[in-house]
């Protein structure tokens, strides 16, 4: 993922570094919200309490 939330004419250095290492903390940002998804799920038991 190469998408940046940084105009290129205020952060010359960010765009450079994406350019050449890729959008780092976009990535990280989607596995954040990748990992907060799944551990919902996994501690969702509501379904538990239906079924009584």
């Amino acid at each position: 993922m190469t998408t940046s939330t940084h105009p290129a004419s205020h952060t010359p250095i960010y765009e450079e570094l994406v350019e050449e290492h890729g959008d780092i903390l976009a990535e990280a940002r989607a596995a954040a919200e990748h990992s907060q998804l799944t551990a919902s799920q996994a501690l969702d038991w509501s379904d538990l309490r239906r079924r009584e």
